[in-house]
This record gives structure tokens, sequence and C-alpha cells, in this order.
């Protein structure tokens, strides 16, 4: 079987859904039960040279086209049908004209549980295209049980139309000796003395400005020497979280580092004290999974999809509870025996999830919907 993939994300800088094809299509290429298959990734703009380490039975090709409007429209649905395709995989969105079936996948919905998270003029695309894509796809791929509910409540679509597929951390992910680790941020970031970590964009949505809150409490209350690092380009109302820590006095105590290349994370993440993540909404999560990974102490709220994925393997605060969290964050810094209890239950916690897991559902999914296709064109 010939199966096409949006390999756009690919193009851009390292994020959930940069991570999530990376992945994906490595584990696809390098399968040994998948010798029927074959791959076409496509993009918009070139390939970073070597993305694909081994790339095996995975074709990498670029179409051009002016805008990704054209080319999700008119140039990949064009190329599949060129190239022969019999599945295709995309995220989001698919073409309202296709040659082949279409699987999409879906990491969340929070556009509409959350609407003032997003920019109006991003809020308005998802909602136009986002719930056409999930109706017109042949299956819908998401990344947890809970967000599966949120797609299956709010799109009243049928049971067998979404299936949820867990991801994992990359492979590269694993602990750094503590003090390799603690020279690495030192020299990368000026993190000299203890530490408290958090990764992801900058965004109402990962509710950092209730983190500096909470830390700030625990560095008023505990007399705390950490600083707090927040790992993240800076995205949409990002400045509440620089006035929040004006207002609190934490200025000083702040490390914003702008985005931080997924090389430099797990030294990162293995000479912190702790990872927090106190995120309001998940489709998944992959920052607490990679952090447990490397070792880190995780906290988590106890948002969606959250204790789905952390379980035991982190502590579940509260969301939006700063003085739980800074109950927390004191416990942690204060204890190295409950940091290396936490540490180990992260790492066991992380083992349950794995790429050759993830890649080997979603290549059912691919070879359910073929047959069903084959069947009624029989």
């Amino acid at each position: 079987m010939r199966i096409g993939l949006d390999g756009r994300a690919l193009t851009g800088r390292f994020t959930g859904d940069r991570t999530y094809w990376l992945n994906l299509i490595r584990d696809h290429s390098q399968s040994p039960d998948d010798g029927e298959h074959e791959y076409v990734v496509y993009s918009r703009l070139p390939f970073p040279d070597g993305i694909i380490r081994s790339a095996g039975r995975v074709e990498m090709r670029t179409i051009p086209a002016s805008n990704d409007r054209v080319w999700t429209l008119v140039t990949f649905p064009r190329a599949l049908k060129q190239d022969r395709i019999d599945i295709a995989h995309t995220q989001y969105t698919i073409p309202l004209r296709a040659p082949c079936p279409v699987i999409t996948t879906v990491h969340d919905v929070s556009f509409r549980l959350y609407p003032e998270w997003f920019p109006r003029k991003h809020r308005i695309l998802l909602n136009l295209t986002v719930p056409v894509a999930m109706r017109r796809a042949a299956r819908v791929i998401t990344d947890s049980m809970s967000s599966r509910r949120d797609i299956l409540r709010i799109y009243r679509l049928d049971v067998d139309h979404v299936e949820a597929i867990p991801l994992a951390a990359s492979p590269d992910f694993a602990p750094v000796p503590k003090a390799e680790a603690r020279r690495r941020v030192a020299g990368r970031f000026g993190l000299e003395g203890p530490f408290i970590v958090s990764v992801g964009v900058l965004q109402p949505r990962k509710s950092l400005a209730m983190l500096v809150e909470a830390f700030a409490r625990a560095v008023c209350s505990a007399s705390l020497p950490h600083t707090l690092a927040l790992a993240g380009k800076r995205g949409w109302a990002y400045d509440d979280i620089v006035v929040q820590a004006a207002r609190l006095r934490v200025t000083d105590r702040l490390l914003l580092t702008d985005y931080v290349e997924d090389s430099d994370l797990p030294g990162l993440y293995s000479a912190a004290d702790m990872m927090a993540f106190p995120s309001l909404y998940e489709g998944f999560g992959l920052p607490p999974l990679e952090a447990m990974a490397c070792g880190a102490p995780t906290l988590v709220s106890d948002a969606p999809a959250m204790p789905e994925v952390a379980a035991d393997g982190a502590l579940v605060l509260p969301v939006m509870d700063a003085a739980a969290w800074a109950d927390g964050l004191t416990l942690l810094a204060q204890s190295p025996d409950l940091r290396r209890d936490r540490s180990a239950a992260g790492l066991a916690r992380s083992r349950a999830f794995n790429w050759a897991v993830t890649g080997a559902l979603t290549r059912r999914v691919y070879t359910e919907v073929a047959t069903r296709a084959a069947a009624a064109a029989a």
C-alpha cells in the first residue's frame, strides 16, 4: 500500500506537531513488520537535510505552491493522484477533493472548548476548517481518550470514526548525568543555581501567570533559592507573565529562555530540580512525558488529559490553585528523597509509551481504512 503523508510540519521549528510527524515517520520507515507499505512525505517547502535519518521506504517530496491553502486544495491532491497513493494522512485539514481516502490527526479541540485562548483570526479559521475535515475524513486520530471524548461529545461523530492513539517521548529524551547537565545549562542559559523549569509556548493556555504566582508564594514562604525558567517561544499574550513577575517582585528570579532546541531539552530537564506543567488543557501533553523520561520530578495540573498521561509518574495538582502549586513546589524543593522517588516514578511511567506502539496502531488504522475502501469499491 502506498501512503501519502502531509509533512509540512517537518519544515518548521520543533513543536508538538513537528515532534509527532518526525517520530511517526521515523517509525514508519524503520518498522520491521511494515514491508508491505511505501510512504511519500509531501511538503510545500524544502525539507531540512537529513531530517529522516534512515529513510527506508520513505520518499521525501517537495511540491511547491504559492501558499498553504492552494497547497491543500490543489497541489497536494494532484500529487496524490499522480503518485497513485492509496491512503493519505494529514493534520487538522484535508483536501475538499482527494483521489483516495484521507485520515486526519486532530490533537485536540481546545479552539472550540476555550476560544478565549486563541487570537480571533486563528479561532475563526480553526472552527471553519477542522469540523469539516473531521466529518469528511475516513478516520480521525487523536492523542488521548480525553481528547477523543471531547471530539465525540462536541461534534457528535460516530464512536468508530475517532481513534485515540497515544504519543511518546522521542528516544532522544533520556537522563543526562547531573554534573554534565548542569554544565550544559550553565553554559547555554546561564543557569548556575537550583531551578524549576516549565516547557511550552508562552500563552494563556499554559497557565504560566498562575505558576509565577505559585513560585512567588513558595519563594516568600519557604525562602527557596530557585530560579523559575520558562522555556518556550513567546506566544499570544505572553506579556501577562512578565507583568505578573514584576507585580510579585520575582522578576530577578524569572528566566525566559525563548525557543529551546530539542537537543538542549534533555540537559535542561536533567539539571532541573523539577519540571512544572500547570496547563489548563492538553490533548496529550508531551513536555511532562519528556521531562519524566529524563528523570525530572514532574508536577502537572489535573486538567485534561494530564492525569491520563502522567498517572502516578507525576504529582497531580488542582488546576489554577496557586496555593496548592506553591505547596507542591516547596515540598519537592525541600525534600531530596521525594525528588528521587518522583524521578523514579516518572521514568517508570514514561516507559509505558513508545513510538513503536504509536506507529503500529497508526498503521492499523491505515489498513482498516484501506480495507473498507476496497470493499466499498468492489
